[in-house]
């Protein structure tokens, strides 16, 4: 029996939490620092600094842990793996320098460049070239994508309409946020995240998800963390697969190795199929959240045998449900700008508590209350899209929360067509 590390403290963890927990190989699985609603009988929380080093490596010898699964970007950034592997302890996840595929813009561009792969048109500028940005937007069509380089939680990203929103943007970024920029075509397309476990040049598929990124219904509001999310998509078949693999991922990795970097731990491909093909749109370092709660359920194989077979660079065939999950979050009144916090959480008597993920919440006085902006996801796998956008709505209304909101048309309109 095996004790394994997660680290991090929202949905992405817990479900991660529950997929270790699953596994009859797993004694006990530590969270760090975890949240009020992820302790059960093999689940427990610890208060420990996510970037606190010292302190988790001394936490992973006297409690025997197997292995360290990285969950949220922030230690990946600050090196927990370079610092985990000078010390030869198991752990999942790239090391600082490689981790720049999803702090730095300009550094995925750069490698996707050098690799041949395919990805929007893009320039990148310095926080100090605020007249040469402006410069290049007024030789650009609209609209046009502005992404603030390095991590911005899934939320520094605008699709400015127009011009004058574009030179809006641009200055925000780079005089308020002092942030450099990288300005790119805009794509149209029907987007999709897929799903890896990448060692090297070894990689283990884990599947393909949609999430939606705006706050509200018919993709309305500010960009969030991600407001809901399905799995699998129907119209992606093993050609669309085979062209991921052959045309973004094995030219990227080869490249990295090449270089002296090579890429470890999950690699989280956010892609479009274009008129033109399959083009990134970005590289995430770590699992998406909310992608995780509704991807994880469907892995059938032993979870703990999964990352121990990447670990080593083991062959091994992941065995998917041919179910589908999705998933809706529940957000706090005002999300992603100012929101509230301190409320409730209420479950009817017979919500079933496997059906959801907890993320900003905490507890008091016994009972969970909201203190994030994203507070829970409500999850379920049935045999078709349908089925399970009926079976999570009507989980929904067993969920009560004052001053908060959910978004009504996950897996509806196209998705709901093309399924």
């Amino acid at each position: 029996m095996n004790n394994v590390l997660i680290i991090g403290s929202g949905g992405r963890e817990h479900a991660l939490a529950k997929a270790f927990e699953r596994s009859p190989k797993v004694a006990k699985v530590f969270v760090v620092p975890g949240n009020a609603g992820m302790p059960s009988n093999k689940i427990e929380c610890v208060n420990i600094g996510i970037t606190d080093f010292p302190v988790l490596r001394q936490f992973v010898a006297e409690n025997h842990i197997a292995l360290t699964f990285v969950g949220p970007e922030v230690p990946l950034s600050e090196g927990i793996v370079d610092d985990f592997n000078a010390h030869h302890l198991p752990i999942v996840g790239p090391t600082q320098y490689a981790a720049q595929m999803e702090s730095s813009k300009a550094f995925a561009k750069g490698v996707m460049d050098r690799a041949n792969v395919p990805t929007a048109s893009y320039q990148s500028f310095s926080a100090k070239e605020l007249e040469k940005a402006t410069a290049y937007l007024e030789t650009q069509s609209m609209p046009i994508v502005i992404k603030q380089d390095g991590l911005a939680a899934g939320k520094g990203v605008v699709i400015a309409q127009t011009l004058e929103e574009a030179k809006n943007t641009v200055h925000e970024m780079m005089v308020d946020l002092n942030s450099p920029v990288v300005i790119e075509e805009f794509m149209t397309g029907e987007e999709l995240s897929f799903f890896t476990l990448v060692n090297g040049e070894h990689i283990i598929p884990i599947g393909f998800a949609r999430d939606y990124k705006r706050a509200y219904d018919n993709d309305e509001g500010s960009n969030t963390g991600g407001m809901g999310a399905y799995s699998p998509l129907q119209w992606v078949d093993s050609a669309i697969e085979q062209e991921i693999m052959n045309k973004v991922l094995r030219p990227l990795l080869a490249q990295l190795v090449k270089e002296g970097t090579p890429y470890t731990g999950v690699l989280y491909a956010g892609l479009m199929q274009t008129p033109n093909g399959i083009k990134v749109i970005e590289f995430n370092a770590r699992f998406g959240d909310p992608e995780t709660q509704i991807l994880l359920p469907l892995i059938e194989t032993d979870f703990f045998d999964l990352v121990s077979a990447h670990l080593a660079k083991k062959q091994i065939e992941v065995k998917l449900s041919n179910k589908t999950s999705l998933g809706v979050i529940v957000a706090a009144e005002g999300y992603p700008q100012d929101y509230a916090k301190g409320m409730e959480i209420h479950f009817a008597d017979d919500f079933p508590m496997e059906n959801v993920c907890f993320a900003g919440v905490a507890e008091k006085d016994g009972k969970l209350t909201a203190k994030g902006g994203r507070i829970l996801m409500v999850t379920t796998q049935q045999d078709d899209l349908i089925s399970a956008r009926k079976a999570v709505y009507e989980l929904l209304e067993k969920v009560k929360i004052e001053k908060s909101f959910y978004r009504k048309d996950i897996g509806f309109g196209k998705d709901l067509l093309r399924s």
